[in-house]
């Protein structure tokens, strides 16, 4: 087969937006991503006298059969001068195309010689391979980067990416038509179908049809959060498309150096690329002639229906030199005779620059405050006359567009015998499991290195060093041993600055080692049911320093207990018996005693289980009403109920004659299903057969699936 007589122009300058096709091609982006395979998806743009149609195929399975079977196409009006129709008028069908379908190999061959997305179009469908071809002054090669792509999603992609840039090529391709035969008063519904035999799984619930007006001409939404940052001889756009890609498919950039003359910096449409759950922002990177010059931006959207939008809101700012390729170095901080430090640097002075300015902190990883005023451009030294016990500084400059560029890092401290002060207000605890924590309060000295801390068992022995390094931080966990007989562990601290003077000792302090030894378990003796509660009995426990009892339930199978009822010391040595109350019926419960002493040391009963009683009875309907309606000849019925749990399953209604027995008439489903324990309305309307003048008496009954029945609903009498 012949291939279309693409020029290397239409392939080769396309080659990194080609690519990016294959992830994101706009209108099929918006309307053929989001969906089904088997959706025709399809928009609509109305002018003053005519309406342009777009549509696109879910997949290229869809679009074979697009190909092979055409479409017709149909138009339905529904609205005149903004009134709805009868429905008569509504239902008539008019076929304005009968065949849609891709032109002739020749038709892309003449049209494609002016219009490359025609060309691309043509050999999205005519080529023999959908490879395109490139030579090697090409940047980007479409060869390699389509290497691991199929030919069908080549075409595919390729084929409804030419249908958006250009109307000529959307028409040949069989994806756009052009409705000129409307009048501008009236709205249209337009309608898809096979038009030599049905296509296959076509959707044409959700796809395949689009309502529009005509004649009302809406004017296109411009860009109006483009925003910009200059560099070395480049201008970064940047613009929010959240809103705009529901409009636009791909945009233009234009530059100006006046304000007045535009030209486009891309030739071809720029396509934005998006990772999953990325907030839609687009960039594209504006080449600048020169810098310190300014220049003038503004961003075109394109429609899916080849239409540029009005132009965004201009932006404008100049390219700028880089920065410096070289900080300032600090040749040094040396003391002077009035105790401060004379700090002084270097840097190149073929350099333009601005300022200078010293900053200071009191760690090298701290936050550096600003020590001096901005310094000239030709300042190569500074006085600090107040240093603090240990110095850090940085020296940053400032370039011709205020730039920062700082130096690395100098320490620099006074000469220092002065140890830090005694810490206080030590304090500490032993947990259960022999973790020793200590803490104080911290010291407030600048050249503060840590502190160290020293442990015994009693206060007359040695005391020993537990920490290899100085402690930076005002706590300190480590462990003890509880298998022991020595009750208590004495602990003392002291600091040290970081000349490494260290303070005087602090008083020790004696810290409890914890009771390890659990209580003796209560006993759960019995749970006994009724269809009202349970009731649980139980002996306490006897060990001396119990400190309170807790009770605990939980649903059988469930892995979380629920705390229900606490027996603090002294009352729990009179308890014997808990009634749990306010139990669903028929779900089995397990319960659990604790014992837990004075040092939260604690022990269980074993678990015994128990249910309330199910008797299968249910919340009863309280009140019905009944209202005779003889022009329908029906009697309507109200209610309302609040479901038990949610095995509810309908309700039936009951019907007789005063005197007679009730019989169920029918079974009602609500609608919606009903939520567990919330009141709702009902209604029911019986259709008979009825007798005028006869008494009638109603009653409702709730059925649930788990065989539960609630108590026929007091009898309500209506006379027909």
């Amino acid at each position: 087969m012949k291939l279309i007589n693409t020029n290397h122009h239409a392939m080769g300058t396309l080659r990194l937006s080609a690519f990016l096709l294959l992830f994101c091609f706009s209108f099929q982006a918006k309307l053929v991503a989001q969906q089904q395979e088997n959706q025709l998806a399809m928009i609509a743009h109305s002018t003053t006298d005519s309406v342009l149609l777009r549509w696109a195929p879910g997949s290229f399975q869809l679009w074979q059969q697009v190909r092979t079977k055409g479409l017709q196409l149909s138009r339905q009006t529904m609205m005149r001068d903004g009134k709805l129709l009868p429905l008569a008028e509504r239902q008539q069908t008019t076929v304005i195309a009968q065949d849609l379908r891709p032109a002739p190999l020749a038709a892309f061959e003449t049209a494609g010689a002016t219009d490359d997305f025609v060309a691309i179009g043509g050999q999205a469908i005519y080529g023999e391979s959908f490879l395109p071809q490139t030579d090697d002054a090409d940047e980007v090669s479409l060869g390699a980067l389509f290497n691991g792509a199929t030919d069908q999603e080549n075409r595919f992609s390729f084929g409804l990416y030419a249908a958006d840039q250009s109307w000529q090529a959307a028409t040949l391709l069989g994806l756009g038509y052009t409705d000129t035969n409307v009048r501008d008063n009236e709205t249209y519904i337009y309608t898809l179908r096979g038009a030599t035999g049905d296509l296959t799984n076509l959707d044409t619930k959700y796809s395949a049809f689009v309502t529009v007006k005509a004649g009302s001409n809406v004017l296109k939404t411009k860009i109006s959060s483009l925003e910009a940052e200059f560099e070395d001889k480049v201008g970064v756009l940047s613009w929010d498309v959240e809103v705009a890609r529901d409009f636009y498919t791909s945009y233009f950039i234009e530059l100006s150096a006046d304000g007045v003359s535009w030209e486009r910096v891309n030739e071809e449409p720029f396509v934005p690329v998006f990772k999953e759950n990325q907030r839609p922002i687009a960039f594209y990177q504006v080449p600048l002639p020169e810098n310190n010059r300014p220049y003038f931006m503004r961003v075109i959207g394109r429609t899916p229906f080849a239409q540029d939008a009005p132009p965004s809101n201009v932006v404008q700012g100049m390219g700028k030199d880089p920065l410096p390729e070289t900080a300032p170095s600090i040749a040094g901080a040396f003391p002077n005779e009035e105790g401060g430090f004379d700090i002084s640097w270097t840097f190149p002075n073929d350099i333009p620059v601005n300022n200078f300015r010293v900053f200071r902190a009191d760690n090298a990883v701290g936050i550096f405050e600003p020590l001096s005023d901005l310094l000239p451009g030709d300042a190569r030294n500074f006085r600090d006359e107040a240093p603090m016990r240990v110095n850090y500084y940085q020296i940053a400059v400032y370039d011709q567009y205020n730039r920062e560029l700082r130096s690395f890092v100098i320490m620099a401290q006074p000469n220092d015998t002065t140890p830090p002060e005694t810490p206080v207000n030590l304090r500490g605890i032993i947990t259960d499991d022999g973790k020793v924590i200590l803490n104080w309060d911290a010291n407030t000295e600048e050249d503060l290195l840590g502190y160290r801390i020293w442990l015994a068992n009693t206060p007359q022995e040695e005391f020993k060093l537990a920490t290899s390094t100085p402690l930076v931080n005002d706590y300190y966990i480590g462990e003890t041993t509880l298998n022991t007989l020595t009750s208590s562990l004495y602990a003392k601290i002291t600091a040290l600055d970081i000349r490494h003077n260290p303070s005087p000792f602090t008083e020790y302090i004696e810290i409890l080692r914890p009771d390890t030894i659990a209580p003796a378990a209560p006993l759960l003796k019995e749970v006994t049911s009724t269809t009202e509660h349970l009731d649980l009995y139980f002996a306490t426990s006897r060990t001396p320093d119990i400190e309170q009892h807790e009770l605990f339930r939980r649903p059988a199978g469930d892995t979380v207990w629920q705390l229900i009822r606490t027996l603090p010391f002294p009352d729990e040595k009179e308890a014997d018996h808990y009634r749990d109350t306010d139990l669903a019926p028929g779900l089995t419960h397990e319960y659990r005693l604790d014992a837990i002493d004075r040092s939260g040391l604690r022990a269980s009963s074993d678990v015994l289980q128990g249910k309330v009683i199910d008797d299968f009875i249910r919340q009863q309907v309280k009140k019905v009403k009944a209202t005779p309606d003889r022009r329908e000849h029906t009697i309507l019925l109200d209610w309302t109920y609040a479901p038990e749990d949610d095995k509810f399953l309908h309700f039936e209604i009951f019907r007789n004659v005063p005197g007679k027995n009730p019989d169920i008439i029918a079974l009602h489903q609500p609608p919606t299903a009903p939520s567990s324990g919330k009141k709702a309305a009902y209604q029911f309307t019986d259709p008979g057969p009825l007798k005028m003048d006869t008494d009638y008496e109603y009653r409702v009954r709730a059925v649930y699936s788990d065989g539960g029945l609630s108590r026929l609903s007091p009898a309500v009498s209506v006379n027909y």
